[in-house]
C-alpha cells in the first residue's frame, strides 16, 4: 500500500494551514482541498456551526455517499457477472443448436 511520496504540498482547510505528503500529484492535492471545502460550506450552507461539529457531519455525509457508491459498484459487479454467466448459457444453447 505504500508508495513513493511526492513533495510536501502547502493547504488550508478551514482557515488552518497543512503541510501534506501525497501519493498523489499536488494538482490532485489542490481538487481534494477543494472538494472538501465544498463540502463543508455544503454542510454549513449559512448556519453558525461549531468547527468540530461541521467537520464530523461532512465527514459522515461524505462516508454516507462514498458507502451508497461502493454498494451500487458492488450490486453492478454482481450484475455484469450474472450477465456473462447468462451469455456464457446463450452462447452454449446456440453451439448446441447449431450442432444438430
Amino acid at each position: 500500500m505504500g508508495g513513493i511520496l511526492n513533495p510536501t504540498v502547502q493547504i488550508r482547510v478551514l482557515g488552518r494551514d497543512y503541510s501534506l505528503r501525497s501519493q498523489g500529484s499536488e494538482d490532485q492535492v489542490r481538487r481534494v482541498v477543494e472538494f472538501v471545502e465544498t463540502k463543508l460550506a455544503e454542510t454549513a450552507s449559512g448556519r453558525s456551526v461549531d468547527t468540530r461539529d461541521l467537520t464530523v457531519l461532512t465527514l459522515l455525509n461524505l462516508a454516507g455517499q462514498f458507502l451508497q457508491l461502493r454498494d451500487q459498484g458492488s450490486q453492478d459487479g454482481e450484475l455484469d457477472l450474472r450477465l456473462q454467466q447468462l451469455v456464457e448459457s446463450l452462447e452454449r444453447a446456440i453451439a448446441d443448436n447449431s450442432s444438430c
